[in-house]
């Protein structure tokens, strides 16, 4: 008989262990995380005390520049209301010299013909030769007195003139400054407006006023840019041109024929602050830019409230 066959266990199949990594080392140590956290945080506060320097010094300069804008237009207002009284003096002195020059001859036209009724009435009754000799004498001493008074005023009217015309060349040559002052003021308006994106941060730095981006996208549609509505009504590309209606305050301001980068200034509001709009680039069917509007609202008003 064969011996029976003895079951066996299939064998058992081991995993190899794998040995374990050693933890990876920070490529930055905490204490140079630290140093450079540190660093970071001053640099920090120094960007924003400059910044607040820098806001400081140019809210100044901007504060001087309103008060030199509203002493030329004092100026300019007290020159013409200097030109107005100098021409009422003139005037009224004119006239009244005009009316004692008439007055004078009629007293002198009456004068005469009295005395030559005196002469005709003395020659008639066969008074006294001297006594006619001496009332034809006083009466042509007193006529030639008043002829001399109406001259001296009328000397003296004419030297009048002269002094004003000299104080009108003046006022003339003060406006003519004032004028150039203002045209220089203007320029250097002009002169802080953004062609491009570059040039508009540079203008937010200096926290001045507030800058909104906007883009029209069709033309005739009515477009919401914070407290104003804007309408693009007509778009010459090739000139770079373009017309808009800006509704602002319950009525519509009309702005024909605009250039590119041209800035277009309106009041707004009660206090009547100075908007700024700016148009950068237009298309056949749309155009956009930025609207500037101050931040202190107050310094601002060119019509403060009472």
């Amino acid at each position: 008989m064969e011996a029976p066959q003895s079951e066996t266990s299939p064998p058992v199949r081991t995993t190899p262990s794998v040995p374990k990594m050693p933890p990876a080392e920070p490529l930055i140590s905490d204490s140079v995380k630290t140093v450079l956290i540190f660093l970071l945080i001053i640099a920090v506060g120094y960007l924003l005390y400059d910044n607040y320097q820098y806001q400081g010094r140019t809210q100044t300069e901007l504060t001087k520049l309103k008060g030199g804008l509203e002493a030329l237009e004092n100026k300019g207002k007290a020159a013409e209301a200097k030109i107005s009284t100098v021409k009422g003096e003139l005037q009224e002195a004119v006239g009244s010299t005009k009316a004692e020059i008439k007055k004078t001859a009629q007293q002198i036209q009456v004068q005469g013909q009295k005395t030559k009724d005196e002469f005709t009435q003395a020659l008639a009754t066969k008074a006294d030769a001297s006594q006619v000799h001496s009332q034809v004498q006083a009466a042509k001493q007193e006529a030639e007195a008043r002829i001399g008074q109406v001259s001296s005023e009328v000397g003296g009217v004419k030297t009048e003139v002269g002094t004003v015309k000299s104080d009108l060349a003046t006022t003339k040559r003060d406006l003519e400054g004032t004028q150039r002052q203002l045209i220089d003021v203007r320029e250097n308006l002009t002169a802080a407006v953004a062609k491009n994106a570059s040039e508009l941060s540079q203008l937010r730095l200096k926290g001045e006023r507030d800058y909104f981006e906007f883009e029209i996208p069709k033309k005739d549609q009515i477009i919401k840019i914070e407290d104003i509505r804007v309408i693009l009504t007509k778009t010459d590309p090739k000139k770079g041109k373009y017309n808009l209606a800006i509704l602002v305050d319950d009525n519509k301001l009309e702005k024909k024929d605009r250039v590119l980068n041209e800035p277009i200034q309106f009041l707004v509001g009660r206090n009547r602050l100075r908007y700024e709009m700016v148009v950068n680039w237009v298309q056949k069917e749309k155009a956009g830019g930025y609207l500037s509007i101050p931040k202190d609202k107050a310094l601002s008003a060119e019509r403060p409230a009472k």
